[in-house]
């Protein structure tokens, strides 16, 4: 059972993690282009038109999570420390397990699984629609 406490402290770690971003990017200090960089990663993510086709299975696949990760990062690193530290204490905050209200925790939770399924949806629906394999 050690293992199974690691894992749902770093999932717990992770969906903190997500959720300080998300304030920190709704704080008036972030510069506007921070905001767009991340909006153009999360609109190359989700978009259908990419750099190199999904034609290519290995390559096509590994912009997306390359210019994404690249863009999210970047972002992450172009917002200022104090915004980063408050929206972090904020998060852990309201994302703490031991306060006994863990609504805020659910929805990150919910909403970070959500996306995750919309992808696996999208990249099934190239592989499966467009005829990648072909």
């Amino acid at each position: 059972m050690p293992h199974f406490n690691t894992l749902k402290h770093k999932a717990h770690a992770f969906n903190t993690a997500v959720y300080a971003l998300y304030l920190s990017y709704r704080d008036s200090r972030v510069k506007w282009y921070v905001r767009v960089l991340l909006a153009l990663a999360i609109g190359y993510a989700l978009s259908p038109l990419d750099l190199v086709p999904d034609l290519r299975v290995v390559f096509g696949y590994l912009d997306d999570v390359l210019l994404v990760t690249l863009g999210l990062f970047g972002s992450y690193r172009l917002v200022p420390k104090q915004v980063v530290q408050e929206a972090q204490h904020q998060a852990y905050e309201e994302m703490g397990y031991e306060s006994g209200n863990p609504v805020v925790a659910l929805k990150v939770i919910s909403y970070t699984w959500l996306l995750l399924l919309t992808l696996t949806a999208l990249i099934g629906y190239k592989i499966l629609f467009l005829d990648i394999l072909y």
